[in-house]
């Protein structure tokens, strides 16, 4: 009877879909497979939407963002569809996780934030900082030839 018990967990443990292979998540439309290492780029100031796919009959899920991620108390969320404005740049380690009565299958992923600022090539006239640089070397030059000429007149050599 013992053996007839543990084939049939077995069988069963074989024929029963996993949870863990199922599931998904993405940002922005990135899919991160379960177990697979998931970074998303974003810039700072852009609206990131993050969801679920996959997760069947979970009885409770839960997003981990690590810190507030666009504000106060945004921390946590037990929405499948979650979309927040990220501001500060930086790495966000996000952590999802699907509870199955007494298992739980854990997500993650890092959200990567940069700020990308805009090149402006000024080109500045400035005609009095041009005659102020000019004037200063041309009158150092003045003081070392007049110093140079009196090391000459008295032959005086280090």
């Amino acid at each position: 009877m013992v053996k007839f018990k543990s084939s049939l967990i077995i069988i069963f443990t074989l024929l029963l879909p996993s949870a863990t292979s199922e599931i998904e998540i993405n940002a922005n439309a990135i899919s991160i497979s379960y177990g697979a290492p998931g970074y998303v780029f974003v810039v700072a100031g852009d609206n990131v939407t993050f969801n679920a796919t996959g997760i069947g009959n979970a009885s409770s899920i839960l997003w981990d963002f690590e810190r507030d991620i666009s504000g106060p108390d945004t921390r946590y969320s037990n929405l499948v569809n979650v979309s927040h404005v990220v501001h500060a740049t930086g790495v966000y380690n996000i952590t999802f996780t699907a509870f199955y009565g007494e298992e739980y299958v854990i997500n993650e992923l890092s959200l990567i934030v940069t700020f990308e600022e805009e090149y402006q090539e000024d080109i500045i006239h400035n005609e009095a900082l041009f005659f102020a640089i000019a004037g200063s070397e041309l009158i150092m030059s003045a003081m070392l030839g007049y110093w140079t000429h009196q090391i000459r007149k008295e032959k005086v050599y280090l």
